[in-house]
């Protein structure tokens, strides 16, 4: 045989074997999906579970969309993530958080700022959004004042506004220099709270961001209160100059009651705003972050604020600390699991849809959708009682497939696929104080 017809044969073959790959062009998401369609069907055993009412979840009832789950990252105050604890945190992998939002420090001292690069650049490459809050401007632009009989309190000098605002838009170009494009950046850290930091008064914050925070080349995130204090967002909302100048409504969730989370004047005047809870622990800091059932505040936390504060995003202290979701050793905590039961699979651009919040007094539900056709349910169980929960589903098409992931004292998200259903419901056994995210594709019947 020629080498001229051994290179024809050996070019035939070549395109003979990828065809198949050229023809099917399927992601590995998808490929993994199709074989778990094929699983043998899983029907969960509820004869000995109590009955909780149908949660109905309406697919054309539309609330906010969801921008992400993350933590903070603050190398100037503990050590900096690793290289696998970066890949723990913001890939979505089996064993990792699947975290969208990394929260930064702007130090006052720009000789620190190369401290923030390498995780944030790391984040940012996987699609993440980086926001940076300060905590202190620059110490020759404060004084000290007395706050309350505090004579020590610290405050921006009245005369160096001009000088802060481009000392804040100093970082987010620093940052941009270094590959890290900002998506905001806030006025301040817990002005309300400022022992250790620096104080802001209502009429100072509408100063600044009325006549200086246009000089800043980025979203702009209002001065995050310590617990949802609403006095200086009121403020801002109530004047259409302020307002102008905020992208970002950003406050903390210390010590926040469910009843105060929801916000009128914010769904009445904050159109094209967006609304996030940007720093919690819950319940405290000095519990480690695996006892169970304390770690279920944690979904809790997260199931109100969605739900009854609406906000789009859900930022948590450190990402890797010993009461956190990452423990000191690099492995996800139970928190951290709370946390994954939305970070994972409720992904930016998903939006909220209406759900029965509470089909039994001690279940809470929330439902998000995504533009595909998949639909995710996040149900926690309170009680005691092992549970039997349906999910009735309108304003979409049928389920063509359903699987759930599971956490309690004994599993971490444990899986369970092919769930029987019908076109538009699925039932779930729930164990005692647990939670369980159930995922659903939905779409067009397939042709016999």
């Amino acid at each position: 045989m020629s080498n001229i017809f051994k290179r024809i044969i050996s070019l035939v073959l070549a395109v003979l074997m990828l065809l198949p790959l050229a023809c099917c062009g399927k992601t590995d998401e998808e490929k993994m999906l199709e074989m778990r369609k094929n699983e043998e069907l899983y029907t969960p055993d509820l004869s000995s579970a109590d009955m909780a009412l149908t949660a109905d979840i309406d697919l054309n009832e539309i609330h906010q969309e969801i921008k992400g789950f993350g933590g903070i990252n603050y190398p100037g105050w503990i050590d900096d993530l690793t290289k696998e604890q970066r890949e723990t945190a913001f890939l979505n992998g089996e064993d990792q958080l699947g975290f969208t939002i990394l929260r930064i420090h702007v130090d006052p001292d720009r000789e620190n700022w190369q401290r923030e690069v390498e995780t944030a650049k790391y984040a940012y490459d996987q699609g993440a959004l980086i926001f940076a809050s300060p905590w202190n401007p620059p110490a020759e632009m404060c004084e000290k004042f007395n706050h309350n009989g505090n004579a020590d309190a610290q405050r921006l000098k009245h005369d160096c506004y001009e000088q802060y605002a481009a000392h804040l838009n100093d970082f987010v170009t620093f940052m941009r220099d270094n590959g890290v494009e900002l998506y905001a950046i806030s006025i301040q850290n817990e002005p309300d709270y400022a022992d250790e930091w620096t104080w802001w008064s209502t009429d100072e914050i509408m100063d600044f961001i009325k006549n200086y925070a246009g000089a800043i080349d980025c979203r702009v995130m209002s001065p995050e209160a310590f617990q949802y204090r609403k006095d200086f967002y009121n403020a801002i909302l109530n004047d259409e100059d302020a307002l102008a100048e905020i992208d970002v409504f950003g406050t903390h969730f210390y010590g926040t009651q469910k009843a105060d989370m929801a916000y009128p004047l914010f769904e009445q005047n904050g159109e094209g705003k967006e609304l996030w809870m940007t720093e919690v622990y819950v319940p405290d800091s000095s519990t480690d972050a695996d006892v169970w059932p304390q770690a279920i505040e944690v979904a809790v936390n997260m199931h109100d604020g969605l739900v009854t504060g609406n906000m789009q995003a859900y930022v948590w202290w450190y990402i890797r600390r010993f009461y956190g979701p990452m423990k000191e050793d690099g492995t996800i905590s139970k928190r951290g699991y709370m946390m994954a039961h939305f970070s994972k699979f409720v992904r930016p651009g998903y939006v909220r849809v209406g759900a029965t919040e509470h089909p039994n007094p001690n279940v809470s539900v929330s439902a998000y959708k995504a533009d595909d056709g998949k639909i995710v349910i996040v149900a926690i169980n309170h009680s005691l009682n092992k549970l039997s929960q349906e999910f009735s589903i309108s304003g979409g098409e049928p389920i063509t497939y359903a699987e759930s992931y599971m956490t309690n004292a004994s599993v971490n998200l444990q899986r369970t696929g092919n769930i029987a259903h019908t076109d538009s419901s699925v039932s779930i056994l729930m164990t005692p104080e647990s939670v369980t995210t159930l995922v659903l594709e939905t779409g067009s019947p397939a042709e016999p």
